[in-house]
């Protein structure tokens, strides 16, 4: 007569499940400096993530979009291009808001997503929301092949890590995108700052000109969002970090 013996020992088992709860409430709990520290990461070796940038450049034309929507205007279509870049056309609303909000907007973004990965239980929801947003946004206004592939292909990937993924693990995705979207959002408006007074169009001489017919220099607007964005995402992150976040319990042992 055979004798069945367990895989491991059952000790050996429990302290496992022990531990992977130690494990996944320390990723919870220091999901933002974990997210921060891989960013600096990829920062020093020079590495920057073609999706997170396609990423932070929806959030940036859709910004524009909505701040147009918000007061007035209208959303006629937006791209997005291989090299990263896109274009937003919009018509009628407040000029001024409408134009800094693509640079605003991102680090919005990017401080909303940070509080939001703090929040016990909101992990699924996020990221449900957010792939709800890019799919109706890219269906109502992108009009270009690639534009429309990455959208609904961000729409998809978010609705799928919300459905299967657990919350330890969301938490730190959401946390990472925040903390890429901001820094991008903040390492794009040092580049605005090197090039606003240049013969390039961008969001700093659209407002130059519209708001004062050029006699303001675009590096002036270039500087103002730029110390604008900072501010906001410091705000996020104090906001993020206050206390002890997110109030989790302790792994129960079994």
């Amino acid at each position: 007569m055979g004798v069945l013996f367990p895989a491991c020992p059952l000790g050996y088992r429990a302290g496992a499940g022990y531990n992977m709860g130690m494990a996944t409430t320390f990723v919870q709990r220091h999901a933002i400096w974990l997210a921060i520290g891989l960013s600096v990461v990829l920062s020093i070796f020079g590495l920057s993530l073609y999706v997170d940038e396609l990423f932070v450049t929806f959030l940036h034309e859709a910004s524009h979009g909505l701040a147009a929507i918000l007061t007035g205007g209208q959303l006629i279509r937006f791209t997005l291009a291989p090299d990263t870049s896109g274009l937003a056309y919009t018509s009628g609303g407040f000029r001024p808001l409408v134009v800094a909000a693509g640079y605003i907007g991102s680090c919005l973004w990017g401080g909303a997503l940070l509080v939001a990965s703090r929040r016990k239980g909101w992990e699924k929801a996020v990221l449900f929301a957010l792939a709800g947003f890019c799919v109706v946004f890219t269906l109502l206004f992108v009009r270009n092949l690639f534009g429309f592939a990455v959208g609904l292909s961000m729409g998809a990937f978010f609705g799928w890590a919300g459905w299967h993924g657990r919350n330890w693990q969301l938490s730190l995705l959401l946390s990472f995108l925040a903390v890429q979207s901001s820094l991008y959002a903040i390492k794009d408006l040092f580049t605005l700052m090197r090039v606003a007074n240049s013969p390039i169009n961008n969001d700093a001489a659209i407002m130059s000109r519209e708001m004062t017919l050029g006699l303001v220099p675009p590096f002036v607007f270039a500087l103002g969002i730029s110390v604008a964005a900072v501010v906001i995402f410091a705000l996020f992150l104090r906001i993020a970090l206050r206390g002890d976040g997110r109030a989790l319990d302790a792994p129960a042992r079994s």
